[in-house]
């Protein structure tokens, strides 16, 4: 069971603001076959997630002979908890882009440490650890990173334990001032922190007994005790806030199982920041950007599959062999411009991918937040996609495999997931549709203003505990900081200072 990282800030937002369907009773009108309804600054889809499958591509055949297998998925979300990519069609000039993962925090609110600041898509890796490891600061507890093989799967935490009557200075660590320590470690692909509640045997330790937990670690078979301790019986002077809920008890020592890590009480969640681009300053942090250009210097391209992925130039109109930063500019009419992690595919680890494409980890998880800044200026172009500008997101499978061309070569047709956060339907239009696609698919017709001069900035919330993707125009104040609390997300959910949010159910 992966866990169940709670976002209540949505809720709490809709709480706070007249809460209605969609506004179009106070008028509509169609152009060009779609309805627009009222201009707004809220969008929320509920009931967002369902049972159901999909084909995925696995396999491209020189011959241009696509084979899939069917995809099963669920749950609150679904299929947009698989990763996603991000997607922009010009005339658009984006100033700054951001994505968040959640990061749960046990008990008390607490700074996210710059050890696990950052999470990279699929990838297990470790965390990343200091320049020089040996360095020593004065007051400060440097951690050593343990990876472990835990059924199967490749798990890091930072090691609070060093056994009975060892300090920390004795192998080589800098001695801790604080008394509190913390645990951290990636399970299914989620950071999680907890209160480290085990420091060794004492006499006014509690009285239930330490489990002893067995791993290979660093290819060795090792032991170290589980700090999770089980749930003692109901008491009135319990103080259950501050212990963790049990994982079922073993008799003997092997691997603890990450499907029964245990959740915390009480527990608060953080959204830390996992990519950001700023054009003015050329920032980039852990985030690429592709196109549809393969055979421009990376990629590929044949005559049944026509242009894969590749890397994008600076300007965002045609291909690179290497990584560019996008330059401050905008991208014209008809050209596109991906984002995705900066992780890249390897061995397997994204599933099938083209073969010769330029392929990347996507954003991840039921459980996330994009926010954009950005302006969509006319550029009188006319014609195919001429003066369309657009920013929606795909199932990442799409353009690792083939986003436009044979069907059969991609798993949209059969829903594995689109959504329209703002596009122009028509050439020059100022009214901003969101249209959600998957095997229960909708679009609400009220819209948001295109911004042709001065700059939006937007927030798109996923919240797999309400089911619900929630689109929001932020203040122009609104800044894209390193990490996020549940309750900024919730002031940034109520920005709307009383207006209607529209709202949309899918069905």
């Amino acid at each position: 069971m992966r866990f169940s990282l709670t976002l209540v800030a949505i809720m709490a937002a809709l709480a706070a603001v007249p809460v209605t369907g969609d506004l179009c009773s106070k008028g509509s009108v169609e152009i060009d076959g779609n309805w627009y309804c009222q201009a707004v600054t809220s969008i929320t889809y509920t009931n967002v997630g369902t049972a159901g499958s999909y084909n995925e591509v696995v396999d491209m055949a020189s011959d241009g002979v696509c084979s899939s297998v069917p995809h099963s998925f669920s749950g609150p979300i679904a299929p947009f908890n698989e990763e996603v990519s991000l997607h922009f069609r010009g005339p658009i000039h984006i100033a700054q882009f951001a994505a968040y993962s959640p990061v749960k925090v046990a008990v008390n609110k607490r700074d996210v440490s710059s050890a696990y600041a950052r999470r990279h898509g699929h990838q297990h890796n470790a965390f990343h650890k200091r320049a020089d490891d040996n360095h020593m600061i004065h007051g400060e507890y440097q951690r050593q990173e343990i990876s472990a093989t835990i059924n199967g799967e490749v798990v890091s935490w930072e090691n609070n334990w060093f056994g009975p009557g060892v300090t920390p200075t004795a192998i080589g660590f800098a001695s801790s001032t604080s008394s509190v320590q913390w645990v951290t470690a990636t399970i299914d692909n989620e950071v999680v922190s907890w209160v480290n509640d085990w420091f060794g045997p004492s006499t006014s330790a509690p009285t239930l007994s330490a489990q002893m937990i067995t791993a290979t670690i660093n290819d060795q078979v090792a032991s170290c005790p589980n700090d999770i301790v089980p749930n003692p019986a109901p008491s009135t002077t319990l103080e259950t806030a501050s212990i963790p809920t049990a994982i079922e008890a073993t008799s003997e020592a092997s691997p603890i199982s990450s499907s029964g890590f245990p959740s915390v009480i009480n527990n608060s969640t953080v959204y830390q920041r996992i990519g950001y681009y700023n054009s003015v300053n050329q920032t980039l942090d852990n985030l690429v950007f592709l196109g549809n250009y393969g055979g421009q210097g990376s990629g590929c391209f044949d005559e049944y599959f026509g242009a894969s992925l590749s890397y994008v130039n600076s300007a965002g109109t045609g291909g690179a062999s290497s990584p560019q930063v996008l330059a401050d500019v905008t991208i014209p009419s008809e050209h596109e411009v991906t984002i995705m992690t900066a992780q890249e595919c390897k061995d397997g680890s994204c599933g099938y991918a083209r073969p010769g494409a330029v392929a990347y980890h996507g954003f991840d998880g039921p459980d996330k937040v994009f926010l954009f800044e950005f302006t969509m200026p006319m550029d009188g172009e006319e014609g195919f996609e001429g003066n369309m500008p657009a920013i929606w997101l795909l199932n990442a499978k799409i353009p690792r495999t083939l986003q436009y061309g044979e069907v059969a070569c991609s798993c949209w047709e059969s829903g594995c997931g689109e959504f329209d956060i703002a596009e122009a339907l028509d050439d020059g239009s100022t009214r901003m549709k969101s249209t959600l696609h998957d095997n229960a698919s909708g679009g609400d017709s009220d819209y948001l203003i295109r911004p042709t001069s001065a700059a939006m900035k937007l927030a798109v919330v996923f919240s797999s505990s309400t089911s619900t993707i929630h689109i929001q125009v932020l203040p122009d104040s609104t800044d894209f900081s390193s990490s996020l609390t549940a309750g900024e997300i919730e002031e940034l959910c109520a920005s709307d200072g009383g207006r209607p949010v529209s709202l949309f159910a899918i069905s």
